[in-house]
């Protein structure tokens, strides 16, 4: 399927040279790529146009490259994997894009954001790492105190935690569909070396290398967005949906290998929220 808008091209090395091209959920192909680029920043373009930007967890800064083609003033990246950060600086110096219109660097995020003063941006991004921290709630207060204007997020829910890994066959029949209409988090265990990346909270368990990912379910979330007095506004993925689905149907190896990248937020197991700070007259 053919993208509505080509934000990344074929051949980008923002494409080209990215690992996770074939991975099942979220793939980072050209379609998949350039429909969420268009869903969460294409129409959101008054959140990045001639804004500020804070990229959190930055990864190879796809995010933030595509955001600076959108006409972004400045974009901020931060990610705890150093050859994650010089690859993005290498590719934004291949791109000819001057120093002044961005910085990367290497650090933890909840350190960096402590220290960072309140406003310091008009938005943050926080795509694909809120899953990765231990206090997730943390992480949100955090973000709503440096955005200025807007948080845009893109993150897993707690019903990733029933199709995640290879043993998901056998905690699925833990998970129930009432469980994950409740205001709870799932913790689950996860491997910390990723195909390019290491988790930095791991631990060693029986000798097993292993770490934490922390799934909330969307009516959790939604508290938090109302303790935190955020405005917020539930993206629709309905448009680039093959079909009607839950994470029933992405249980086992062929049902992930059949799946189509959309159905990750069809399903549920993935959610996106544009938030604005009530308190200061944040824009939905």
């Amino acid at each position: 399927m053919k993208p509505d808008k080509i934000y990344i091209a074929g051949d980008s090395p923002f494409l080209t040279t990215d690992t996770r091209q074939n991975r099942w959920a979220i793939p980072y192909s050209f379609e998949c790529l350039n429909a969420r680029i268009g869903n969460l920043l294409g129409n959101h373009e008054d959140a990045v146009a001639g804004k500020t930007i804070l990229d959190v967890g930055s990864h190879m800064g796809t995010f933030a490259y595509a955001a600076h083609r959108m006409g972004a003033r400045f974009v901020h990246g931060v990610d705890v994997e150093n050859k994650m950060v010089q690859k993005c600086k290498n590719l934004f110096q291949g791109q000819n894009i001057p120093e002044s219109s961005c910085h990367f660097e290497v650090g933890d995020i909840l350190r960096y954001l402590e220290t960072t003063p309140e406003n310091s941006f008009d938005t943050v991004f926080c795509f694909g790492m809120l899953y990765y921290t231990a206090e997730p709630f943390r992480l949100l207060q955090l973000l709503s105190k440096v955005a200025k204007e807007t948080i845009l997020l893109d993150t897993f829910t707690a019903g990733y935690a029933a199709v995640q890994g290879k043993d998901a066959d056998a905690v699925y029949p833990g998970i129930k569909d009432e469980t994950l209409d409740l205001p709870l988090m799932i913790v689950s265990l996860t491997r910390p070396d990723k195909k390019d990346y290491r988790l930095p909270e791991s631990f060693d368990h029986h000798g097993k290398d292993l770490s934490l990912i922390t799934l909330p379910t969307r009516a959790l979330f939604e508290i938090w967005f109302e303790r935190l007095n955020l405005n917020f506004t539930r993206f629709d993925w309905s448009a680039h949906s093959t079909r009607a689905c839950s994470y029933h149907d992405l249980i086992s190896p062929q049902q992930k290998k059949d799946s189509h990248w959309a159905d990750v937020y069809s399903s549920g197991i993935r959610v996106s929220y544009r938030l604005s700070p009530v308190t200061r007259g944040g824009k939905i």
